[in-house]
């Protein structure tokens, strides 16, 4: 009779940590499903449900392998963990004693719990290069945050405090479909029902746009200018929420100023969203409270994502949507405090900030200790890189950022690239060295929901496959060989440590599942509380939420929210627009997938094999183009090839194309990258944002005509 047994553990398959109950019979997973005594609630997406066909892939990577030939020949030696991982660190040891320690850079993708790791390693080494797709994704909302109240804000869709919010706003978010930063797709469909308004800002239609009080059909980029005339009417018509304003922030006065640039009759003429839309849902969250924006990422990548976040944070302020229940809260965490105290706890040296690639222009980079990617690359390929090193975990560069020209230009100049996955990715093709990487399902971790209010246990389900090992293993074992004195014996002894605050141990947390804070535990109003300062007020500078930025004015930045057009549109570059005639959005959540991940499943590639591009039937009908057809979409960069999917509620002056798109069944090296990925039409070369180096990937201008 088969031995079966059901394990509880924590899904990472994007960022929610949901729980999941893993049924395993004769060491086979033969059922995953979400777990209903969770905080989750029983919930599980299509990524996470086909995980199971991860375990065991035949196509992931199950040694350590070393290049033979030249880079992206294809031939590799299989070598031992012990040789591999001493490669590694002696290339590390060596560039640290000859080039110093910020020759070194660590890279990582989304996270999945490994931030605290990469931050740790770079911090032992001595080195700020720290390199990720944040400064397009979530990092500018952090800073943005932080810089404004000193804390980080989340939509309360709990009821905790006794009220669940009567505005909700999805603000470039799909929420129905994904889990992302803090705030799970659960949570938000639960609160739905409950609220009296929901506002949809998105270029396109998505799956709640038909439950929408309002839609307001934004023309991509120009999001700082609908918040700053929304501002312009809650000002002007009085509708700002007065005793906040004028007990709790800072500036004002010179908000006031400001927003007089922006009516709301300008704002109609830039955004394409009519004005009596632009008041009406000004007054709606400055009168229907409590109010909730859910902020999504196509916001930080662009020219002015600072200041685009800066303004909706803003609004948010002056209409009171600020710790109170149902509105934008600052969730307390547990007794354990937060993973990213392990990567923090080593302080970085000043030599090590100053070597940070990019921040010296792009000055918020410091902060976050994070690399401006464009520009490490761009270095690269210039010839003028003082990189040594690039050890990359759970990322692919030719995928992720703009340019894939320059990218692969700059990464082909690396002196050594490590690269730690699950398969054999693109990037990981032009190694020198590559790790097999265990799955969530193979492994022992802890990590934190981007919420902060609660922190979960991964428990390992199944072996890895041949001599995968989790990438917490490879953290430690690493930095045990460049910097054995910030490391642990075991992972036990490192989780041990991790939460150690809250005087739990592993062997009994990983019993538990999770540790939060719910409920009675949390505190709302906690500016009025002695909770960040005492006698009340924001953990800021100048102790209150500030509308006027003193941490942008300190750095040489407009402390104030502008609008700045996108780098190219019919507005800003009308020439290349005649050649160029369309606007271009590169991105937007595909369900099956998360980014550039999942393409090697065939449960996900089943529901969606190709990528597809969505194109107004009028346009369509012009360029002779039907549903399904193939289609080039060109820019000043490249072309690429994808499907066509028509979409009548789109504008016609607009297409949408998917991204992060690749095909790894195709030989590599490249796995038809040049063909199909975005990221080939976007631009390394147009100005990124000034404060944190964001590039463009949602206005853009382009051509589309039907393939052969």
């Amino acid at each position: 009779m088969a031995e079966k047994k059901v394990i509880r553990t924590s899904c990472k398959s994007c960022h929610g940590t949901c729980g999941v109950l893993a049924t395993v019979e004769d060491g086979r997973i033969t059922r995953l499903e979400g777990n209903p005594d969770w905080p989750t609630r029983g919930t599980m997406c299509s990524k996470g449900q086909g995980a199971a066909q991860e375990v065991n892939n035949p196509n992931r990577l199950t040694h350590p392998l070393k290049r033979k030939g030249e880079r992206g020949e294809g031939k590799w030696e299989r070598i031992t963990w012990d040789e591999a991982l001493g490669a590694i660190a002696g290339r590390m040891n060596e560039a640290k004693q000859k080039h110093g320690p910020t020759s070194i850079l660590v890279g990582q993708g989304t996270g999945r719990g490994y931030n605290a790791f990469t931050m740790r390693l770079t911090g032992s080494i001595g080195t700020g290069n720290l390199m990720g797709p944040a400064h397009v994704c979530y990092i500018p909302r952090l800073i943005v945050y932080s810089g404004t109240l000193g804390g980080r804000l989340f939509c309360d869709f709990h009821g905790w405090g006794g009220e669940f919010p009567k505005t909700i706003v999805s603000w470039a978010r799909q929420m129905e479909i994904t889990n992302a930063d803090g705030e799970m797709g659960v949570w938000f469909l639960d609160a739905l029902p409950k609220a009296k308004n929901l506002i949809v800002i998105d270029p396109r239609s998505t799956r709640i746009t038909g439950q929408a009080n309002q839609w307001l059909r934004i023309r991509p980029g120009t999001d700082a200018a609908l918040a700053l005339a929304m501002m312009n009417v809650v000002i002007n018509e009085h509708l700002y929420d007065r005793e906040f304003v004028n007990n709790w922030t800072y500036g004002f006065d010179k908000l006031k100023e400001r927003v007089q640039q922006y009516p709301p009759a300008w704002a109609a003429g830039v955004t394409w969203i009519p004005e009596g839309e632009i008041i009406k849902a000004a007054r709606t969250i400055a009168t229907d409270k409590p109010a909730a924006i859910m902020i999504g990422s196509p916001l930080e990548a662009g020219n002015n994502c600072v200041q685009t976040i800066r303004a909706i944070v803003c609004l948010l302020g002056i209409t009171g949507n600020i710790e109170k229940p149902g509105s934008m809260m600052t969730w307390m965490p547990t007794d354990a405090g937060q993973l990213e105290d392990f990567g923090r706890e080593i302080p970085l040296s000043e030599e090590a900030r100053k070597g940070i690639i990019g921040a010296d222009k792009y000055r918020l980079c410091e902060l976050v200790r994070l690399a401006h990617p464009e520009t490490v690359f761009k270095q690269l390929k210039d010839g003028t890189s003082k990189l040594q090193v690039m050890h990359i975990n759970g990322s692919n560069p030719l995928l992720a950022y703009a340019n894939t020209k320059d990218i692969f230009a700059g990464l082909l100049k690396i002196p050594f690239l490590s690269v730690a996955d699950l398969y054999m990715s693109p990037t990981a093709e032009y190694a020198d060295i590559v790790l097999p990487v265990a799955h969530w399902l193979e492994e022992d971790s802890i990590w934190d929901e981007h919420a902060m209010f609660y922190f979960t246990a991964v428990r390992k389900v199944v072996d890895p496959p041949g001599e995968a090992k989790p990438i917490s293993w490879i953290f430690n074992e690493l930095g045990k060989r460049v910097a054995p004195e910030h490391w642990f014996k075991t992972t036990d002894d490192m989780w041990d440590h991790m939460i150690r605050k809250s005087g739990i141990k592993w062997k009994d947390f990983k019993e538990m599942g999770y540790l939060a804070r719910m409920g009675k535990d949390q505190t709302y109003y906690k500016h009025k509380t002695d909770y960040w300062r005492k006698g009340g007020g924001f953990r800021t500078k100048t102790g209150k939420f500030e509308l006027y930025s003193t941490l942008l004015e300190s750095l040489g930045y407009d402390p104030l929210p502008y609008y700045q057009e996108p780098n190219e549109s019919p507005y800003s570059t009308p020439e290349l627009a005649e050649k160029y005639p369309l606007i271009l959005s590169a991105g937007g959540r595909i369900p099956q997938f998360f980014l550039s991940q999942y393409r090697q499943l065939p449960r996900q590639r089943q529901q969606q094999p190709f990528p597809l591009v969505q194109i107004h039937p009028e346009t369509a009908g012009k360029l002779g183009i039907q549903d399904g057809d193939w289609v080039w979409i060109e820019t000043p960069r490249g072309k690429i090839k994808q499907k066509a999917e028509l979409l009548p509620s789109l504008d016609p002056r607009l297409v949408v194309c998917q991204s992060h798109w690749w095909y790894p069944e195709r030989p590599g090296p490249d796995h038809g990258i040049w063909e199909t990925s975005a990221n080939v039409l976007t631009a390394s070369d147009l100005p990124f944002d000034p404060c944190i180096g964001s590039s463009t990937f949602r206005a853009l201008l382009c051509k589309i005509y039907k393939a052969d």
